[in-house]
């Protein structure tokens, strides 16, 4: 199939794949069930809830992308990000996307937090999507920059599609903007240097990434083993 050559050759959207599946085995594990999270599973292992002053959530904003609520959220995440994870990976390189990845999460998360405390919402937010649509930001500012202009509008759409679905089905939209938004902006900054980044950036940025990935997760485990 060509979709997986394509994985093989994109080794960080591989390593993020993987990083989610054995997140969620993990918390199949813990629960006792692999359908399905209750809301208590989902707090443990690092869900971003707003509204409810819980403490440690700036790290929740990076935890969350990697965190799911059943086995369709996690189903239509993976696919998704093998697609245009490996497409993006092969053009940008390996350590933009790694850094992109947890850079848009982030920010997509942050701009949950900032509109549903608006709104005064309780509304817990998690999963890769956030992540996703920043990678497709990534993809479709650094095409629309270097003259790919019908890859741009295609990769536009799927924007526009991911909003309607997150109308109907009630998904968290204010996380798939931020995450749409912040990717936009690294794709453009990163079309003003094309050129590939020397190994030494690109083993930085993986590193990097993967630290604060890390660190975030052990810092929601250790605050949960204290309290």
């Amino acid at each position: 199939m060509n979709w997986l050559r394509r994985l093989r050759e994109a080794p960080v959207t591989l390593a993020l794949v993987v990083a989610n599946l054995a997140i969620y085995v993990w918390m199949a594990i813990v629960s006792g069930t692999p359908a399905g999270f209750e809301p208590a599973t989902m707090t443990y292992f690092g869900v971003n809830i707003v509204g409810t002053g819980q403490a440690v959530s700036h790290w929740r904003w990076l935890t969350a992308a990697f965190v799911h609520f059943n086995l369709v959220h996690i189903g239509m995440n993976m696919w998704v990000l093998t697609q245009i994870g490996a497409v993006s990976e092969r053009t940008i390189g390996s350590g933009p996307i790694a850094a992109a990845y947890v850079v848009t999460g982030v920010f997509g998360n942050m701009t949950t937090t900032a509109f549903n405390t608006w709104r005064q919402h309780i509304v817990p937010s998690a999963g890769a999507s956030s992540a996703i649509l920043g990678l497709i930001g990534l993809a479709a500012a650094y095409a629309w920059r270097t003259q790919q202009k019908g890859i741009a509008r295609n990769l536009a759409m799927n924007l526009v599609f991911v909003l309607v679905l997150g109308y109907f089905l009630d998904l968290d939209n204010a996380a798939h903007i931020g995450g749409f938004i912040s990717g936009a902006a690294i794709g453009l900054a990163r079309a003003r240097w094309p050129q590939r980044l020397p190994r030494w950036l690109d083993g930085a940025l993986i590193g990097a990434s993967a630290t604060l990935t890390i660190a975030a997760f052990a810092i929601i485990r250790a605050y949960h083993g204290y309290h």
